[in-house]
This record gives C-alpha cells, structure tokens and sequence, in this order.
C-alpha cells in the first residue's frame, strides 16, 4: 500500500504568536511606523509624565518611594517624586506606581487595559540607565511594547470578572519586557528568553479592586518593574521558558481558561496600530467606565438648571457586565467607600461628588472628602438601572455609554446620553489638550514647579532630542 504523505508543517503558522510579535517588536524601524502612531505616543508619553508628577501627591507613593529610597543601590535612573537616583528596577517600579496613583493614565477601553503607564516609566528609565537614547529609539521602543500589551488584551473571550485576571497588570510584563529588550539591544535568542522570564514573573488579579486596595496602584509599579528585571536577567543569559502565549501552560491557557481569539494577536500586524485606539482621560481621577456616566451626569444638570436641593435621585442605566461588577458591587462598599481606591472605584460616589460639586478633579480624592456629608446624602439618590443582555465576545462592549436622567423633586427627568467622552479615539485629544491635562498635574502635584513649558515642547519635539534621559530628570527638578 502506498503511504500517504503528510501536509507540510506551516511552521509561521504552528509557531506561539509570541514569536511573531517578538520579531515584529524587535526589527521595526521608526520610519516604518505611522504618523498616527508616532503622534500618539508622544502624546502617551507627556499625558504619563504629567501623571506621574500629579502622583508625587497620590496615596501610597511617598511611602513606597521611602523604601525604596532605604533599599538605595546603584544610582542608575531618577525618581520623579524626589530626584533620588535609585537602581533601574526601583526606579521603573516607583515611576510607574506614581503614574497610576490618581487613575488618570490612559487605557485601551474595549481591551480594558492601561497600556502607557507601564511601557513609558520603564523606556525612560532604561534611558537614564543605560547608553543616551534618542527620542526616535524611544518613541519606537514604546510603541511596539505597548502595542504587545494592545494585542495581547485584544485576544481573551472571557470576562475579567470571571477569571479574576488583571491584564492591565498581566500584559505588563512582557510589553515591559519587549520594550526593555529593544532599548538594551538585546539579540533575538535574549530577548526570547526576557518574554519567557516575564512570563514566570506574570501577576496580578481583581482582589485589589473589591477591596479598595492600594494594590490597584501598586500592581502598576510592579510589573513594569517585573518587565525590566526580565530583560536584566535575559542580558545577563538567564533562560525563560518559550511558548508563553499559546503553549500548554501559556498565558491564555494560565489566565484565561484557553478562551481567546488567536488571530487578533498578529491580525494586521503592522498596518493596523491599536496603540491609536487608546483613549487618553480627562482630569477625572477615578476608573474610566465611570467617566461616561460622569460627563452624562453633568450635562443633564448643566441643561436642567437645577440644585443640588432640587435631585430626588440619579438614575444611571449600567449595560455592562464588567462594569457593574467593578464600580457597583458590592452596595455595601460601593455606596459607603473607606478608602480613596475604593472610591476611584464606586460609580455612586463619583456620580454622587459630581452632582453636589458639578465638577471632578483631585479634591474628590482628598481623604476628608470621603465623609463629606453632602455628597454621603446624595450617594443614598444614586439608583443603578442594570440591563446587561447579550454580551458582545461574552465580555460586553467598552467604552459603556454614560446614560443618566436627574429626577427632579417635582418629577421632571433630565436624560442625557454620552457615547465618548474626550479622549477616546472617537472624540480625541490634541496635543494641546494634552498639554493642557499636563500642565493641570504638574500644578497639583509640583505647585512651584518652573519647566512645565519645556518638558511639553521637548516631547512635542522628542525626533530630534539625542538624549531622551534628560526628560525624566526635568520632571524631577525641584
């Protein structure tokens, strides 16, 4: 009997994606990356910078930044908070806390991911710690770790809040990682082996978020930290494990229970840049699928021309799942927040604050405003209408549209609906709005700062800056 040959093996193919990104990440060059994409990681760059500087005020920074200081090492990269030189990692771990602090760093919103607060602490730092890098390498570097943590995100079929997994955290480390591997020139084989430590090192789960935690911050720091010790050990010819997306015990088959689209890891890789589909936030210092609401809310006021006195309740329809159960659940605690993270998090105090200040910004965030009578009074008017239906990908549509009708005590309803709010890609920033979000940190977090003006034009012009290290230590001067 004659053998039937098998069909050839399409080894790009049967490969773990991890293999083509990597490749993608590594051998990009920055003329073959987009304006679009270059204009938004400028953009993601300075918007990061101003909120790691509004940061040096966040909870839980001064204290880390402490320790981190008591550990001390080789001064190798610049803390933004105090100016301190610290070794690489501590620096990249304390940055990148710093930057998430006040919840206004940008997010991929369907993917429900931070994405820049991550790669952008760790490439500056990087920068200072190594040889001067330019602003082309930087912006390059930046740009393909953070559309590594796009796509990665892009790929699950499950809820988070089935899984408990972050991937704002998870995908970190080994954006961090590709970004670190490609400032540091690592060779295609140690940079393999950075991906497959990061993944050994891959952490980071939702029990922050139920328990108003400062994890929810300090989970940021630390997997950018974990990213850029990675690519350190890598240099140093310490192994990593391959298949760490697809394999046996891969991401997707670790954290995601093997739900997950494999195409949208290497779909149009190249052509389309999901980097341009981040949404950058406004000053809201709280979680993004509450600004939707937030803006919806202030309309309805602005246009009903009513007190505070004059709301018998808020009502605000929630279609979301995932969203529900972040910023609803429990009532116990969302209702009655102890805790400033706590409050980032609950859609009737932030919605409750809105209405009896009719604007959001970091007072919100002040401990003391916790216990404001007035806005604990309003919190018990705030109603949930909850209509999830069918879920798109089982995991529902992002951004969720704010939809809120005030109630008035004469039984008059104002209804208004945002379907964008500023910054999303649908309804983008300019520069100029970024700056002016910039200039907004750097008063509440540096109030007698004095080189506002020169780290936005240094980024507005970062192609031709030699050596981009001299932005972080900008940003620190006192």
């Amino acid at each position: 009997m004659q053998k039937v040959s098998e069909p050839p093996v399409n080894k790009a193919a049967a490969r773990d994606a991890m293999e083509t990104l990597l490749e993608f990440g590594l051998t990009l060059k920055f003329e073959d990356l987009p304006a679009a994409a270059v204009a938004r990681t400028k953009s993601a760059i300075l918007d990061t910078l101003g909120t790691a500087i509004a940061g040096i005020r966040g909870e839980s920074v001064p204290e880390l930044a402490s320790l981190a200081c008591h550990w001390g090492g080789n001064p190798e990269a610049t803390l933004i908070c105090n100016g301190r030189r610290l070794p690489l990692p501590l620096a990249t771990l304390v940055n990148a806390t710093a930057a998430r602090a006040w919840d206004l760093d940008d997010v991929h919103e369907q993917n429900t991911c931070h994405v820049n607060v991550s790669t952008v602490p760790a490439a500056l730092a990087v920068s200072e710690a190594r040889r001067p890098i330019d602003g082309r390498e930087l912006i390059a570097a930046i740009a393909v770790g953070s559309e590594l943590i796009c796509r990665m995100s892009a790929a699950p079929r499950i809820g988070f809040t089935e899984t408990g997994s972050s991937m704002t955290y998870q995908c970190a480390f080994y954006g961090v990682a590709l970004t670190a591997s490609r400032l540091m020139k690592l060779p295609a084989a140690q940079a393999r082996h950075a991906m497959g430590i990061a993944h050994a090192r891959t952490a980071g789960n939702q029990q922050g978020f139920l328990a108003g935690a400062m994890t929810v911050r300090l989970m940021q720091g630390i997997a950018a930290e974990g990213g850029v010790i990675a690519a350190l050990m890598a240099e140093r010819n310490l192994t990593g494990s391959v298949d760490v997306l697809e394999g046996r015990f891969g991401y997707y088959h670790l954290f995601h229970r093997g739900k997950y689209e494999p195409r949208e890891l290497v779909r149009e890789l190249g052509s389309r840049w999901l980097v341009n589909e981040i949404s950058i936030k406004p000053l809201y210092p709280c979680c993004k699928f509450i600004h939707g609401p937030i803006d919806a809310l202030l309309q309805a006021l602005g246009d009903a021309r009513i007190s505070a006195e004059d709301i018998e309740r808020v009502r605000v329809v929630v279609t979301n799942k995932e969203v529900h159960d972040i910023v609803c659940t429990t009532r116990e605690r969302k209702w009655n927040p102890a805790s400033i993270a706590e409050a980032q998090f609950s859609l009737p105090f932030m919605l409750a604050w809105a209405a009896i200040h009719r604007s959001v910004g970091f007072q919100a965030m002040d401990p003391l405003s916790l216990g404001d009578p007035a806005v604990k009074a309003m919190m018990a008017r705030i109603e949930v209408d909850l209509r999830t239906g069918p879920q798109n990908d089982e995991r529902g549509t992002f951004p969720m549209p704010g939809i809120v009708t005030v109630i008035e005590r004469n039984g008059r309803g104002t209804q208004r609906t945002v379907d964008y709010v500023k910054g999303h890609p649908k309804n983008p920033m300019s520069y100029e709005d970024v700056a002016g979000k910039f200039f907004d940190c750097a008063r509440y977090g540096r109030p007698d700062w004095a080189h506002t003006e020169e780290v936005v034009e240094a980024v507005r012009d970062l192609e031709r800056i030699d050596d981009v290290g001299r932005l972080v230590r900008l940003c620190a001067a006192s």
